[in-house]
């Protein structure tokens, strides 16, 4: 049987899913792995500002990311809500998957929009109150009780995003796309973490700077980042502002591998937000006194060396 090729300038019709996020990527640049490893990031990021942003609308739904279709070329990864709801009597006789859904959609473009423009004055509870207002558009429960997101859940999602956009190189695009139209993520828009969660501190409170022992889980041998170290069985990062001590290890005059530990002395500042909730802790080394090398070694047992039994 012959087939028949019928030709047409129509767009073919997108999956059945609620966006696409795709990443423009420079052709031969970069490692092939960064594309994979944005994506991944973004569909986490998506799945974990989701799960708070559907308890504006009812604590009882819950949300699920699930992957439609994968376009090559850029790569176009479509994407979808999958919606449940335990038994709850204001959404049973309801039609509310849809609405939620462009909710979330809606959302999504709000935080990115927000933060990607560099221009506008920054204030959370702006982007807090404008996505409240998104919510009760969905107006599933007939009242107007719809939560704002809480400034954590926004932070993180903003940490997020500029973690996606640490993977890629210049030159690559990443864009959020759905029936709402487009909008990019602009590698060119930077934002520290420190920038961020100063968004939302309405207080901070110093403790008085003590001498820890703080085990080393990996040293900041180039000197750009913070060191990873545990305090207890909390994994922390700290800055080191003690530039003799630094330059001494720089120039390997000081030996610290992972498992030693140094003392000490630490000053730590709390970061509050507006709903009294504490944010963040940061943690400044501002002297070294001590490298304790980790001394534990395990005694090999003595295999073959032992009586034998008859």
């Amino acid at each position: 049987m012959a087939a028949t090729v019928t030709l047409s300038l129509e767009k073919p019709q997108p999956p059945h899913a609620d966006f696409a996020f795709i990443i423009d990527f420079k052709k031969g640049q970069g490692s092939a792995s960064r594309v994979f490893a944005a994506t991944h990031d973004f569909i986490k990021a998506c799945e974990r500002l989701d799960a708070e942003l559907v308890q504006s609308i009812d604590a009882n739904i819950e949300t699920v990311m699930i992957l439609e279709d994968i376009e090559v070329g850029s790569i176009k990864t479509w994407l979808r809500n999958a919606l449940h709801a335990a038994d709850d009597d204001a959404l049973k006789d309801l039609d509310w998957k849809k609405q939620v859904g462009a909710y979330l959609v809606k959302a999504k473009y709000a935080v990115i929009r927000w933060t990607e423009d560099s221009d506008a004055p920054k204030h959370l509870p702006d982007l807090r109150r404008e996505i409240q207002q998104i919510a009760q558009e969905t107006d599933v429960r007939f009242l107007p009780d719809y939560a704002p997101p809480s400034p954590n859940a926004l932070i993180d999602a903003m940490r997020d995003i500029q973690s996606v956009k640490d993977h890629l190189i210049p030159g690559d695009r990443m864009l959020l796309s759905s029936n709402y139209g487009e909008v990019e993520m602009r590698l060119s828009v930077s934002w520290p973490i420190e920038d961020i969660e100063a968004l939302a501190v309405a207080r901070t409170l110093d403790q008085p700077a003590a001498e820890m022992i703080l085990a080393v889980k990996k040293p900041d041998y180039l000197g750009t980042s913070k060191w990873e170290l545990r305090f207890g069985k909390r994994t922390i990062q700290a800055k080191i502002e003690d530039e003799e001590w630094l330059r001494r290890f720089q120039h390997r005059q000081e030996d610290v591998r992972p498992g030693d530990a140094l003392r000490c002395v630490v000053s730590i500042r709390h970061l509050y937000g507006f709903d009294n909730e504490l944010i963040s802790e940061r943690f400044t080394i501002t002297d070294v006194r001590e490298v304790l090398v980790n001394r534990y070694i395990v005694d090999e047992l003595p295999f073959g060396d032992g009586p034998t039994a008859d």
